[in-house]
């Protein structure tokens, strides 16, 4: 790991455009990561039933979502190619033709979950107990109602990031988050006239939220303010060949993400096998630990659009000096947020609940995970850097064994061994270690410099 890390990677003209591009986002997943966990504080005040609710819930929207990175990623990528190749006119179209295959699907989607969540909630959890699974299926049916808005904002969040604007994005995801937390505030509490709606209002207040990011990006795109931009007079007939090229890329990493998606699950399954204040621990545990994720999401972000734009200016030297720099930069962040967790997790885990029983088990976790920061900082920000170059089926690959072989079955194993909690999370530990070296040995390779997108 030192050896991949110390390759001639941090010049200050290399930093400083890392930096450039990793802030902005870094401060919009900051963002998003608040609203998180107010989010899951206010949740958490109605008890443990809503808490386990809301995590479950979430975790099929997530799934659902799976599908958008196929186009995302895509778009992401073949934006920052062509943006360094200073063809602004191919990004355009890779926008235009990005928009309208992903609204298709979100449609779809959205009809998908509405009128199957109860059977979607049933499958996947059919363990855990009735009342929670009710809750889940509310909250699922409501944020259907908002996929498509959520989609675009996507999108062309998306488009932006690849044409190395990662400010705007960050200040239209601030006003989300805004909207968001206002709304859980009125919703779930039912401030003054309003009803007290629980965990159906922070379902509608999310649902608010990402509809006006949907509406607001929309307006930039078209306000002809930014380098991509698009036309209501624009050509928006299906482009066959474009699409292709997004799918190409953005199939292996919708298969990334559904196998994620998929592995986590039952995953989570497992975890909710042990009862609902095991679960309640794992779900304030995974929020403590997202704290950590903001810079590996930022630096990631830098990765993936230096690496795309380098390679289309024809500078594949460059472009891995970018995608290191932003690693060990991440690698060293996250590395101090691990030792904070470490020697403070009563701290962090205290923030969502005042449950004895539940604070003891989600600290003893937490402490747990911290171990692996370096190698989950590694993994999120070279696996940027290859989905920058185009090369998603190598992270498709490690991410697939990674969570389905490695996480899923040693969860299985250490559990049925009488671990319980604890041994669920030592299986996510080793798989964020088996990533993190995995991709850290993909990029060492430099295979991904040929990649043709």
């Amino acid at each position: 790991m030192s050896t991949l890390l110390q390759r001639r990677a941090y010049r200050p003209a290399v930093i400083s455009g890392v930096m450039a591009l990793a802030w902005p986002a870094i401060v919009e997943q900051t963002l998003m990561m608040t609203v998180g966990i107010i989010d899951t504080a206010m949740v958490g005040r109605l008890g443990a039933v809503a808490l386990a609710s809301v995590g479950l819930g979430a975790q099929v929207m997530m799934i659902a979502i799976t599908c958008f990175a196929a186009v995302s990623t895509g778009t992401s990528a073949l934006v920052a190619r062509f943006t360094g190749a200073s063809e602004v006119d191919k990004a355009c179209t890779v926008a235009r033709q990005s928009l309208l295959l992903g609204t298709l699907l979100a449609v779809i989607m959205s009809f998908f979950l509405y009128f199957n969540a109860e059977a979607i909630v049933h499958v996947l959890f059919r363990t855990s107990a009735t009342d929670v699974l009710a809750l889940a299926v509310a909250y699922i049916k409501i944020l259907s109602l908002s996929v498509v808005p959520n989609f675009i904002l996507i999108i062309i969040n998306a488009v932006l990031r690849g044409s190395g604007d990662t400010r705007t994005p960050m200040l239209v995801m601030a006003v989300v988050n805004v909207i968001n937390v206002m709304m859980n505030y009125l919703l779930i509490f039912g401030i003054g006239p309003l009803p007290r709606l629980e965990v159906r209002g922070a379902a509608i207040a999310s649902a608010i939220a990402q509809t006006c990011g949907g509406l607001i990006v929309t307006c930039i795109l078209f306000s002809g303010k930014t380098l991509i931009r698009l036309g209501i007079h624009d050509d928006y007939r299906p482009d066959f060949p474009t699409i292709r090229r997004i799918l190409r890329i953005g199939i292996p990493a919708g298969l990334e993400q559904a196998l994620m998606r998929a592995g986590q699950t039952i995953y989570t399954v497992i975890v909710s096998s042990l009862g609902t204040v095991a679960y309640a621990a794992h779900q304030i545990a995974l929020n403590a630990e997202s704290i950590s994720f903001m810079p590996g999401f930022g630096f990631a972000l830098a990765a993936t659009t230096l690496v795309g734009q380098k390679l289309g200016a024809g500078e594949p030297r460059e472009a891995e000096r970018a995608g290191l720099t932003a690693a060990g930069l991440a690698a060293g962040i996250m590395s101090l947020m691990g030792a904070a967790f470490f020697l403070f997790p009563a701290l962090f885990v205290s923030i969502f609940t005042h449950d004895a029983e539940v604070l003891a088990a989600s600290a003893q976790v937490l402490r747990l995970i911290a171990l692996s920061q370096p190698f989950l900082a590694l993994s999120m920000v070279l696996a940027g850097g290859l989905r920058g170059a185009g090369d998603t089926r190598s992270v498709m690959w490690i991410t697939g064994f990674g969570i389905c072989a490695v996480r899923v079955c040693l969860a299985l194993l250490f559990v049925r061994l009488g671990y319980g909690l604890f041994g669920a999370w030592m299986a996510m530990a080793i798989d964020l270690v088996f990533r993190g070296t995995a991709c850290s040995w993909r990029f060492r390779q430099g295979r991904w410099k040929n990649t043709v997108v």
